[in-house]
C-alpha cells in the first residue's frame, strides 16, 4: 500500500474526528497529483496523440487496392464491358510500384482498350526523375508526421511541468499560511491571558484604567490580525484542493485536521529535488518548441523548393497476356507500354513567395529560440544568486528572532516588577511576533526559489 493512502483516508474522513491530525508531505502530495489529477491525464493523453501521428506517418506507404468496372449495354448490343484492377505500392524513394489486371470487351471497344479473351496483367514503375527524385510528398508526409509527434511530446512535458510548478507554488502558499495562522493564534491566547490580568490587576487597584484601554486595544489588534491570517488560510486552502483528487475522478477536500510539512523539512526536500548537477537549457521543451518549429518550416521549405524544379516522370508497363483464347500467360519484351510526362511553371511566383515566408519564420523562431534560452540561462543564474542572498536574510532573521526573545523576557520581567508598562510589554511583543512572521516569509520565500529551479530543472 502507498504511503499516501492513508492521507486520502485522512482528507475524507478526518473532518469528524477531532484528534486526527496527519502531515500531507509534499512528496505525497505530488504523488496523488501526478496519478489522479485531470489535467495529469490529459497530459497522459498526448502519448496517444504521438503514436496517432507515428500510424498516420506510416499510413503513407500503405499499399492501396484500385478497381474500376464499366459496362454499356444498349437496343441488346454490347457496346463495351472494362474493367481495371490495381494494386499500387508506394515507397520511401522515387518510384513507385503497380501490379494490375484488364479485363475488356465489347463491339464498340476502343482500340487501345483492346486486349486478349482472358485479360492482361501489368506492371508498372512511375520514377520522378527531376521534381521528386530526392524529396516529395510521400516523405514530406512521413516526416511531418514525425514531427508532430514530437510536439506532442513536447506538449506534453510543457503542460505536465507547469501542473507540478503551480502545484508546488499552493503547497507553499498553504504552509505559509498555515504556520502564519498557528502564530496568530499563540499571539492572541497569550494577549487575551494577559488582558483578563491586567483587568483584574485594575479591579483589585493594582494597575490604572488606562492600562486596560491600552490592553483591550492589544487584544482587539491580536484579534484582527488572527482573523486575517485565518481568512488568508482558507483561501490558500482552497486553491490547494484543486489539485487533488480521487481515483474515481472525484474532488478531495483537505480537512483541519491535515497540516503541511514543517518549513524546514519542506525546504531541505525541494532543494534537494530542485539541484541542477549540469544545466543544459537546449533541452528545455519550450526551447524544443521553438526548434520543432522550425524543423517543421525546414521541411515545408524542402518540399516548395522541390516545386521550383520541372516534373519530369517516366513510367513503364509490362505487360503479360493471359492469352487469346485458353489461359496461356505469355510474357515478352517486346509488349510494352510507357510514357514520359513533362512540366515547369515559367514564373514559379507563388512557390517563390511561400519559400520567402517560410524562410523569414524561419529566422523569427531562431532568434526567440535564442532569446528564450539565454533567458531561461539568466534566471538560473539570478535564481542561485537571490537563494544566497535570501539565506543571509533568513540568518539575520533568527537573530532578530533571539534578541526579540531576550527584549521581550527582560521587558515582561520587568513589567512582573511593576517596573515597565503594558504599552512597552506590548512593543516587545509585537516585534518578536514580527520577528517570528518575517522567519515565515523568508521560508517561504526561498522555497519559491527553489520551485522557480525545480520548473527550470523538469525541463532539463
Amino acid at each position: 500500500m502507498r504511503k499516501y493512502t492513508f492521507i486520502l483516508f485522512t482528507l475524507l474522513f478526518c473532518s469528524n474526528a477531532a484528534t486526527c491530525l496527519d502531515t500531507l508531505y509534499l512528496v505525497d502530495f505530488l504523488t496523488i497529483i501526478k496519478e489522479n489529477h485531470p489535467l495529469i491525464n490529459k497530459a497522459n493523453l498526448f502519448d496517444e496523440f504521438e503514436e496517432a501521428y507515428r500510424l498516420k506517418g506510416k499510413g503513407v506507404l500503405d499499399p492501396k487496392l484500385h478497381s474500376n468496372y464499366n459496362r454499356k449495354r444498349f437496343d441488346d448490343t454490347d457496346y463495351y464491358t472494362v474493367w481495371q484492377s490495381e494494386a499500387k505500392i508506394p515507397t520511401r524513394l522515387p518510384i513507385d510500384f503497380s501490379v494490375g489486371y484488364e479485363n475488356n470487351s465489347g463491339d464498340f471497344l476502343a482500340n487501345d482498350d483492346s486486349v486478349p479473351k482472358n485479360g492482361l496483367v501489368y506492371g508498372t514503375i512511375n520514377l520522378n526523375i527531376l521534381r521528386g527524385l530526392l524529396f516529395d510528398e510521400q516523405r514530406f508526409q512521413i516526416q511531418a508526421a514525425e514531427l508532430n509527434g514530437i510536439k506532442s511530446r513536447i506538449d506534453k512535458n510543457l503542460l505536465l511541468r507547469e501542473i507540478i510548478y503551480q502545484a508546488v507554488g499552493a503547497y507553499l502558499d498553504w504552509s505559509k499560511a498555515f504556520y502564519e495562522v498557528e502564530i496568530y493564534r499563540d499571539y492572541l491566547d497569550l494577549v487575551t491571558v494577559r488582558h483578563q490580568n491586567v483587568v483584574e490587576l485594575f479591579r483589585n487597584g493594582d494597575s490604572p484604567a488606562v492600562d486596560t484601554i491600552e490592553s483591550i486595544v492589544n487584544l482587539n489588534t491580536a484579534e484582527k490580525i488572527f482573523l486575517e491570517s485565518a481568512e488568508s488560510l482558507l483561501s490558500k486552502q482552497q486553491k490547494l484542493n484543486l489539485f487533488l483528487w480521487n481515483e474515481d475522478g472525484q474532488p478531495l477536500q483537505i480537512s483541519n485536521q491535515v497540516i503541511p510539512s514543517e518549513l524546514e523539512n519542506l525546504l531541505s526536500y525541494l532543494e534537494e529535488i530542485s539541484l541542477i548537477i549540469s544545466p543544459a537549457f537546449e533541452n528545455d521543451p519550450s526551447v524544443r518548441k521553438f526548434q520543432n518549429r522550425i524543423n517543421a518550416l525546414e521541411l515545408t521549405n524542402r518540399l516548395q523548393k522541390e516545386q521550383l524544379k520541372p516534373n519530369l516522370v517516366l513510367k513503364y508497363n509490362t505487360i503479360v497476356s493471359l492469352g487469346k483464347d485458353d489461359f496461356n500467360p505469355t510474357f515478352s519484351l517486346n509488349d510494352y507500354k510507357y510514357g514520359v510526362s513533362f512540366e515547369y511553371p515559367i514564373l514559379n511566383r507563388k512557390t517563390k513567395g511561400d519559400i520567402r515566408l517560410n524562410e523569414a519564420m524561419i529566422k523569427q523562431n531562431l532568434y526567440d529560440k535564442t532569446q528564450y534560452q539565454e533567458t531561461l540561462a539568466n534566471k538560473y543564474v539570478e535564481i542561485n544568486a537571490r537563494q544566497i542572498i535570501q539565506q543571509d536574510i533568513l540568518n539575520i532573521v533568527n537573530q532578530k528572532i533571539n534578541n526579540s526573545e531576550v527584549l521581550y523576557a527582560a521587558e515582561n520581567l520587568k513589567f512582573q516588577l511593576g517596573e515597565s508598562s503594558i504599552f512597552l510589554l506590548n512593543s516587545r511583543e509585537r516585534k518578536l511576533l514580527e520577528a517570528r512572521t518575517d522567519l515565515i516569509k523568508s521560508f517561504s520565500s526561498i522555497g519559491k526559489l527553489y520551485n522557480e529551479r525545480y520548473y527550470l530543472k523538469l525541463g532539463q
